[in-house]
Parts: C-alpha cells; structure tokens; sequence
C-alpha cells in the first residue's frame, strides 16, 4: 500500500523520466507560423488555438555570434634598394627640369615674339585687302617675317580687342620687327603712323571711269571697287539729291579734278567721299548765289560747265559758255533748243572719234544732242574750277557758233551762213572734204 501510495505520489518531473510514453506513429505535423502574434500553431486534426505552441518571436530569439573574417595574410613589404631610390630621385628630377626648361624656352621665344625683343631687323611692306580676316593677317605676318607664331598674335588680337571690327583697315603699311604686337595692331589700323601714302592729281575734264582707272594705277583702289560704290552707295550730300542721271553716272560731275593724297589701297567708299567732300567746299557760298541769281539748279550749271571743259581748255571758256546759254533760249531761232555738241556724242563712245559718223549722231540716248534738244541728262565729264566759273559767269554775246580754227583758236559766230563759210575755208586749206564732213555733221552743223 504505501508502495503504492508512494508511485501515486512521485514528482511529475521525476516521471517525466521515465521511458516515454509509446505513441503511434503517425505522419509527422509541422506546425505554421502566425507572423501577426508570433505564434506557431498545431494543424493536427482535433487540434485548437489553445494547444498552440508560442515560441518566442524571432527578434527576440538569441542570435548565433557571427565568426570573425577569415584574416588574409599579411604581404611582406618590398623595401627598395637605396641605390634604387637614388635613381628614381635623379630620373624625377631630370624630367622636371627638362619639362622647365623646355616650358621656359617656349615661354622666352613667345615673349620674344610677343614683345619684338632680339629681332633680326627687318622692314617690309603689308597690304590688307579690305574684308581680310585676322587669320590671314596674321599669315601675312608670319610670311614677311614680321611675326613667328600666328596663333599668339591671333590670342593676343582677340584677347585686347584690337581686332574687332573698324579696328583693322584696308591699306598698304610699312612695318618692322622693332613692332611689337600691339604696335603691329595699333599700325595697321585707322590712326596708323605707318600707312602708305600716294599723291595723285586728277586732270580736269576726266571722266569717273578715267578717274577711277587712274586711282587703280596708282594703287589707291581697283576701278572695279570704285565703280560698283558709285552705282550703289548712298552718299550724303545735297547737290546729289536733284540729280537726274542714274548709276554710278549720278556721281559724273561732282569728282573735283585737284590733287589729293590717298592711303594705298583704302576702301572705295571712303575714296569717293574724299572727292565728293573736296567738290562740296570749293563750290562755295558765292557761287551758290550766284546760281540762285542766274534761276538754275546746281545740276544745270555742272553739265553746262562739264560741256564746256570738253569743248575747249583756253581762255574763251566763257564765250563758249554765251554760245551754249543762247542755244539753250527759248527765243532763239537759229537753233531750236538743240545745242548739237559733239562732245555729248564722244561720252557715249568707248573711245574718242576724231570725227564723228552719221551712225554715231544716231545714236539714241538723253546724253545725245542732236537728237534731242535742251542739255543732256547729266555732266559729260568732271569739270574743273575755271569751267564752273564759266558757266555761272558766260560772257553776254549774240553768238549761236563756234569753230576751232586751224590755228589752234577758237572762232565764234552769230549765224549760221558765217559759220559754214569759215568753216569750209578752214577745211579746204587742211586739205579735207568739205562734203564728207557735212555727211558726218548731219544737217545741222556741228556748233564746235
């Protein structure tokens, strides 16, 4: 009994020793994980809630301690020889002192050029196209000897500024090694102290187009540059505005024949307004009140003077000037209005005739005389001071005529009878044929 009482009895922990309990086997159970309340639960049949298993969340569960790293071997440091350092040492030091010296000589050559130090003296003429660019410049430079390193000098113009626009100016320069850049730049601009200079003086009676041919020869500017700025550049000037002859032939007339001092090479508008400027001053206040007394437009007293610088170069300029202003007349009958100049024949000609044709008189142009009356449609020439004045102040004569003699005079007369009659005297004692000269004068004779 007590034994038995005693078996009843025992510590439940002691009985936990005990040889287990056989079960039946069954089909093993693996229990899920509720991740809400951190919970495992049965999912055996018969089962429920509350013979769940709570196990403690995984945050709170202790972690294994993680293994230190695996250490690599330590490598054995390389000690270099001292021999080895000290080469090293030197080689480094060469480098650096051939990279200095050689960034030292480049630098010294750049001032060289730069400054105009330790140049071999040297002179030589530069022309600069108008429109040149600094780069061709710059070439220019380097080709005369002037300059060793065009890009620099290319930097060195942008970097000052020197090189915008207005700047640098067409023209002819004489320049020297003893320049530096900025002197280079400085010289071959609008105040250069260096700039080719030519004197050139315009013969009176010339046309534009001799007077631009002879700006080409002697290299002031090309005729070809002249001419398109006289048909397509607006200049500024009053006595232009009532101009009837269009082109560059609006500009005939008003290219004061004098003597003048041209940059080489300079820039055909400013040429033109070197002449324009000149003819604007000498044309002065006396003459313009004159012109205003005599009831004409400026315009009419220059053909008429450009008329009669053709017609003569003596000192009968202004009776020259009476026989046009009365041909001009409307009271006149000897001549209708028709001034029949051949000087207006001989503009329209490539090359001057010594005698006109019955085919040149009939050429159709406002500029031709004997076709159409009254005066031409422009100036036929550039005519000089002595012509202007002339034609502002004719002398009062009755005379409708004139002829140059055989002895180099000019003859003058009131009617037409008088006229022939000397004429065919002149002609038959040169030896000519009085008819074939009528033939080429058409039938109305030639007033010259």
């Amino acid at each position: 009994m007590a034994d038995d009482e005693l078996r009843n009895n025992q510590d439940p922990e002691t009985e936990q020793n005990t040889e287990p309990e056989q079960r039946p086997e069954t089909e093993e159970e693996w229990p899920t994980f509720d991740w809400k309340d951190g919970i495992f639960s049965a999912q055996q049949e018969g089962g429920d809630e509350a013979d769940a298993t709570r196990v403690v969340r995984q945050d709170e569960a202790p972690q294994p301690e993680p293994e230190p790293p695996a250490r690599e071997p330590k490598k054995k440091k390389k000690h270099m020889s001292v021999q080895a350092t000290i080469l090293t040492a030197l080689v480094y030091l060469l480098g650096v002192l051939l990279v200095s010296y050689a960034i030292a000589t480049v630098s010294w050559d750049f001032a060289n050029d730069l400054l105009a130090l330790n140049k071999e003296e040297l002179t030589a003429t530069i022309t600069i196209e108008e429109g040149e660019t600094v780069d061709e410049i710059a070439a220019n430079l380097k080709e005369a000897g002037l300059i060793e390193y065009p890009l620099l000098f290319k930097i060195f113009a942008a970097f000052t500024g020197k090189a915008e626009d207005g700047k640098i100016v067409s023209g002819t320069y004489e320049l020297t090694t003893d320049m530096d850049y900025s002197a280079l730049l400085t010289s071959i601009g609008p105040q250069s102290p260096v700039r080719s200079v030519v004197t050139v003086t315009i013969p009176e009676g010339y046309t534009i187009a001799e007077i631009f041919e002879l700006l080409e020869e002697n290299e002031v500017c090309s005729a070809e540059d002249l001419m398109e700025a006289a048909e397509t550049e607006d200049f500024d000037y009053d006595f232009l505005d009532g101009v009837s002859a269009t082109g560059a032939n609006r500009l005939e007339g008003y290219l004061f024949p004098d003597t003048y001092e041209f940059y080489m090479q300079a820039s055909a508008t400013s040429v033109i307004n070197k002449l324009l400027s000149n003819f604007e001053t000498r044309f002065d206040e006396d003459m313009q009140a004159r012109l205003e007394e005599m009831d004409l437009t400026m315009e009419d007293v220059m053909i008429v003077a450009s008329i009669i610088e053709k017609e003569t170069d003596g000192q009968d300029q202004k009776d020259i000037a009476s026989v046009i202003y009365n041909r001009l007349s409307e009271s006149n009958t000897e001549t209708n209005g028709y001034l029949q100049m051949d000087s207006t024949i001989q503009y329209l000609l490539d090359e001057r005739k010594e005698s006109l044709t019955a085919e040149d008189l009939a050429i159709d142009s406002p500029y031709n005389t004997y076709l159409y009356p009254g005066l031409p449609v422009g100036c036929i020439c550039c005519p000089g001071l002595d012509a202007i004045e002339a034609a502002l102040n004719p002398n009062e004569t009755d005379y409708y005529y004139f002829y140059l003699g055989n002895d180099g005079s000019t003859y003058f007369f009131s009617d037409y009878d008088s006229f022939l009659a000397f004429r065919q005297e002149q002609m038959a004692a040169a030896g000519t044929d009085s008819e074939e000269d009528d033939t080429a004068t058409g039938e109305e004779d030639d007033a010259a």
